[in-house]
């Protein structure tokens, strides 16, 4: 199903959504720090998704992180969650193309958005 990168600061959303992507047949790495996101984020295999916390305690955003993660994988889905940034704020900072989760969210809404979510290089239309 491929690699997917969890940024979050709070270890025991890390673990959960490791879980449940596990369960699911998917790769799943998380990064508690912004700095520990751009490090893993050039390795291979390439990682299929990044799920994304905005408000990280120290460092950047997870918008900030976001938008480094596309310079390096152009195709790359992204899924930002939060339980106190409005997805407003997502019009203004996020990547194009990307979607939002509003914490606390079930299993079922994070696997339907990631199953809705065609990888962008997969679309003729883009060229890939």
């Amino acid at each position: 199903m491929g690699r997917v990168l969890i940024v979050d600061d709070d270890p025991a959303i890390c673990d959960v959504l490791s879980d449940i992507l596990g369960a699911e047949g998917f790769e799943a790495a998380c990064a508690q720090t912004d700095r520990a996101a751009y490090a893993l984020i050039p390795t291979l295999p390439t990682f299929r998704a990044l799920i994304v916390d905005i408000n990280l305690r120290h460092g950047t955003t997870g918008f900030d992180v976001a938008r480094f993660a596309r310079q390096v994988i152009p195709d790359l889905l992204v899924i930002y969650m939060s339980g106190e940034t409005l997805g407003s704020s997502l019009d203004a900072f996020g990547v194009p193309a990307s979607e939002f989760l509003r914490k606390p969210f079930v299993a079922d809404d994070l696997l339907k958005t990631i199953a809705a979510q065609k990888p962008r290089g997969d679309d003729p239309a883009d060229g890939g």
